[in-house]
């Protein structure tokens, strides 16, 4: 059975139970009323009253009917039993002066074993605590207190002046049940209604309830206490279950309502709220299992379900200095789960100082709380609105929605405490008028889902694990499906974007976006775009645009990738491939080109063309002399090194500007990196390579995985500390055209067709040779002492 129809039969049997208590009661009314002024002779009118009203009281099955004056008694009502004054207003009964500190103003008769059908209306109780009195202990000193009631209605009475509850609602015996978590006390009170009353200047509690249920308080209001003890306006206290407070008022109490309980005792659980205003209450609502807090606690467990909505707290403040001055607070969860709490307002008074505390508290291990349609403002010198304490004994399983913040939290709207990874934030609109606001929201992990915030007047929109945001983010953790018919992740770290055809994300850090039919299987494995049972298998492999692909092997081949391919495999790490295969399975056969990146090697098997009209091939050479050599003069070798080529050298080539391939360059290293053979090849050897895993808050974690890979031995003497300077920036580099079309300086004797050898560098005509003019594509101009022509170099 789901909870609201739970609720919804427990209902059903409360409304039961009291049509059958109306009943009684007016059977009780037909059958025997007596006035209680024609038992008190003259005289006694202010005297010790008692034994007079047990004479009207009898074994019950009675209405007494009290008059419009004040009764001086301890009163205690047998079963059957209806006590009925003019009006709180008109009738009051009071303790009398020389009464024992344990006595009742109004009792059961039969504590030990309680009683039925009890009502008490219409009058006032006057606990006379001012007869200087103190609590004696347990249930005892109450102004009006139901031991053990079956069936029970208290309707129009006020209690004040208590010296301990105004009104309790308790177990049979005279001593509170202290039998630990979990127990039950035997003879609780069950279906009592407490309704239109008031309670004021009492000790502990205005209205309590102990070790009962089915238990219903409603249209009440509690106010101004005695700051002495704890001061409760409504306490559901050790033991108390399915309890119903529905429209009732507090002011100027410790707690406007608190539901709780001792260690050694069961919490108080199935509570639920309908309509409460809290007014200058210290903690307006407080909701806690004491001894369960810590993290060396036990866990509580019976502190479990709370409901409330409708909830109001009004400029709550600790100006009466309740329970050592206690910080204020509009509501607090402590160690309770499953709670939901609905449409609460917090309302604070800007001319008071908050004291740097948080408004709204969720903490000590309260688990399964959703706080939904919360509105906070004008709290002055806040420090945050709502506040999630991390640590040890954090709550766990927290849901925030539909938060409304207006000038409440110098540093932060909402926080988020350390260790969290269960908390989501959702639909926060906070507003700092003054734009002195620090967080809009502040987590203090990378785990808090965080969506939906609008900002006005904070420095920082979201912090979210020490990282600030100016503009609001989305944090989303834990795997997810969007827009996609079909499909399945597997773990919390993967996910799947408009795509169809059940694909699956199945390793940590995995993903497939607008794709069919295709699978993320390896850690950090990617596929987008592809379609055809695409698998990328290896760990950090991807797959783009593909049809039936496959990247790396399951548990081997980092890092490899295929790209706009059908029917490629990729078996190899560290690569990128493409290719196409017009049918078969997918295959390494079916591979066009390949970019090696743990060799730097390139293979294609199609033709490589350039897009540039540059048409030599070259290499880089040292200059002799350590300068540059000018664009265009004709060079020779000398030793490993290249000077200006003069009559009768062999002719290298010419300082080219204009290749398509340029080898030699050493561009990203130094070229003694790596170790060389006799023949100059690099030498390889196989080295284990180790990758840490790390965790969502990008902590290394000591596990890792492993992978063997042929990578080229390093040269000892290599210090990548010092800086490096790429050959293409050093002056004693130079290009050298080896072979193709090159321009070349030449001297005004040159023709097209000639072949032409070198003096000074400049091409002169000769005899044959590997070089020959295409054609002038300048005039030779005596000033510079050349001309230029375009050579083709064999």
């Amino acid at each position: 059975m789901k909870n609201d129809e739970w609720e919804t039969c427990e209902a059903k049997e409360e409304d039961k139970a009291f049509e059958h208590l109306t009943k009684t009661l007016q059977q009780i009314e037909d059958e025997r009323v007596v006035y209680i002024d024609d038992f008190i002779p003259e005289g006694e009118e202010e005297s010790d009253q008692t034994k007079y009203f047990e004479e009207a009281l009898g074994d019950g099955n009675v209405k007494l009917i009290l008059g419009p004056k004040r009764y001086y008694a301890t009163v205690k009502l047998p079963s059957r039993t209806v006590l009925e004054g003019q009006g709180m207003e008109l009738t009051t009964i009071q303790t009398p002066n020389h009464a024992p500190s344990y006595e009742w103003t109004v009792s059961v008769k039969d504590k030990d074993n309680g009683a039925e059908y009890i009502a008490v209306r219409h009058l006032s109780l006057d606990g006379n605590r001012r007869r200087g009195v103190e609590p004696a202990g347990g249930s005892r000193s109450s102004c009006l207190t139901f031991h053990g009631v079956k069936y029970g209605w208290v309707k129009d009475v006020f209690a004040y002046n208590s010296t301990l509850h105004g009104f309790d609602v308790t177990s049979t015996g005279l001593d509170y049940h202290y039998g630990g978590d979990g127990t039950v006390d035997s003879g609780p009170s069950q279906y009592v209604w407490i309704d239109g009353c008031k309670a004021t200047d009492w000790i502990d509690d205005g209205f309590t309830t102990h070790h009962s249920e089915y238990i219903t308080i409603s249209n009440c209001y509690a106010y101004e206490p005695n700051s002495r003890g704890n001061a409760n306006g409504i306490e559901i206290d050790d033991g108390s279950r399915h309890v119903l407070l529905s429209n009732n008022y507090s002011m100027g109490c410790y707690g406007g309502i608190e539901i709780k309980a001792h260690a050694n005792s069961s919490a108080a659980n199935n509570v639920h709220i309908l309509g409460h205003i809290s007014r200058e209450d210290t903690r307006s609502y407080n909701f806690r299992h004491i001894g369960h807090h810590t993290g060396d606690d036990p866990d509580s467990k019976t502190a479990y379900h709370i409901t409330a909505t409708n909830l109001v707290s009004l400029h709550p403040n600790k100006k009466r200095g309740f329970q050592n001055n206690t910080d204020p607070r509009a509501l607090v969860i402590s160690a309770y789960t499953n709670v939901s709490i609905t449409n609460f307002t917090a309302i604070g008074d800007l001319s008071y100082d908050f004291g740097n505390t948080p408004v709204i508290a969720i903490q000590y291990k309260a688990k399964n709380v959703s706080l939904n349609g919360i509105n906070v403002s004008r709290f002055h010198n806040a420090s945050d609105a709502i506040i999630v304490f991390g640590g040890g004994n954090r709550g766990d399983h927290i849901s925030l929605s539909n938060i409304h913040i207006y000038d409440a939290g110098k540093n932060n709207g909402i926080y988020v405490g350390s260790g969290h990874s269960n908390v989501s934030i959702s639909n926060v609109n906070a507003i700092n008028s003054k734009g002195e606001g620090e967080n809009a929201v502040e987590a203090a992990t990378n785990s808090v889902n965080i969506s939906g915030v609008s900002v006005t007047g904070y420095k920082d929109a979201v912090r979210s694990g020490g990282v600030a945001y100016k503009e609001p983010i989305t944090v989303i953790k834990g795997g997810a499906r969007i827009a996609s018919s079909t499909g399945a992740t597997s773990t919390e770290q993967s996910i799947i974007l408009a795509s169809t055809s059940s694909p699956t994300a199945s390793a940590s850090k995995t993903m497939v976006a607008a794709s069919s039919n295709s699978h993320a299987v390896g850690e950090g494995a990617i596929v987008l775009g592809s379609a055809g049972n695409s698998r990328a298998q290896g760990p950090r492999s991807g797959i783009l645009s593909s049809s039936g692909a496959v990247a790396g092997q399951s548990g081997g081949a980092f890092s490899s990738m295929v790209l706009a391919s059908n029917l490629v495999a990729n078996p190899n790490g560290y690569s990128v491939v493409g290719g196409y295969g017009a049918s078969g399975n997918p295959s390494s056969a079916n591979i066009k080109w390949e970019l090696n990146s743990r060799t730097g090697t390139v293979r294609a098997a199609g033709t490589l063309s350039s897009a540039q009209t540059f048409t030599d091939y070259a290499e880089y050479f040292e200059s002799i002399d350590g300068n540059p050599i000018a664009t265009g003069l004709l060079v020779t070798l000398d030793g490993d090194k290249i000077r200006v080529a003069e009559e009768g050298d062999d002719i290298l080539g010419a300082i080219s500007e204009t290749a398509g391939v340029v080898l030699g360059e050493s561009a990203l290293y130094w070229q003694g990196r790596y170790l060389t053979n006799e023949f100059g090849g690099m030498v390889y050897e196989p080295q284990t390579i180790r990758t840490y895993d790390v965790d969502e808050d990008g902590n290394t974690l000591p596990t890792y995985t492993e992978e063997v890979v042929e990578l080229p031995l390093e040269n000892p003497q290599y210090d990548p500390s010092l800086p490096y300077t790429p050959r293409s920036k050093r002056q004693e580099w130079n290009i050298v055209g080896l072979t193709g079309q090159i321009h070349v300086r030449v001297s005004d004797s040159v023709q097209p067709g000639d072949y032409v050898k070198a003096n000074g560098g400049i091409g002169v005509p000769g005899e044959n040779g590997p070089i020959k003019v295409m054609r002038l594509t300048k005039a030779y101009d005596e000033d510079k002492g050349y001309g230029i022509a375009l050579c083709f170099i064999k």
